[in-house]
């Protein structure tokens, strides 16, 4: 089985499984790794642009975490898809602030907000293994970014059950330098 046959039939697996996690473990789980994310970002100077993501479906939802920085020093940014095949941008967003359609269901700040590169930025994922590769929805968007901007640190935001113990990986595919979880912060084992 090649690397993107194997992708996709994993894809249905952690869909599967991420959809459990979220019914049993509910909020609690985004409030439990809001604060284990807290901690790892406490490293980050003040002022530091931390890019998350609006939840779609199922996935861990980061709000938590994003008002626990916000209320810290640092600035939160949303990521908007500009065009297919290309890196995504960031835009700075701030509780209450509004937020506008993008492609995909996404949301993302409006278009006044201004620009910014971020310092490190909080991924979704479907998937992670024991050194941090993260399997997404396949649309390559966060491995474009991280390539275009490799001083940006990525960490994923999952449930502890989204681990998996191998993922196929290919030329393109980035690793994270953590994910947070509900159970604490999981860091590669390279």
């Amino acid at each position: 089985m090649n690397e993107q046959a194997e992708k996709l039939a994993l894809r249905t697996e952690a869909k599967r499984i991420r959809s459990g996690a979220a019914e049993m473990l509910g909020i609690n789980a985004a409030e439990q790794a809001a604060t284990h994310g807290l901690k790892l970002f406490s490293a980050f100077e003040k002022g530091a642009t931390i890019a998350a993501y609006w939840p779609i479906g199922d996935e861990l939802d980061p709000r938590f975490l994003m008002l626990k920085l916000e209320r810290a020093g640092y600035r939160v940014a949303l990521p908007v898809v500009t065009e297919e095949e290309a890196p995504l941008c960031f835009r700075l967003w701030g509780q209450g602030d509004p937020l506008i359609k993008g492609p995909f269901s996404t949301v993302h700040p409006a278009d006044d907000a201004p620009m910014v590169t971020p310092d490190a930025l909080i991924a979704p994922l479907l998937a992670f293994d024991e050194d941090c590769y993260r399997l997404g929805w396949g649309g390559g968007y966060y491995d474009r970014t991280l390539a275009a901007n490799s001083g940006i640190k990525a960490f994923g935001f999952a449930y502890a059950a989204q681990f998996v113990d191998n993922l196929p990986r290919g030329q393109h595919d980035w690793p994270l330098q953590g994910v947070i979880t509900e159970a604490g912060v999981i860091l590669p084992k390279k």
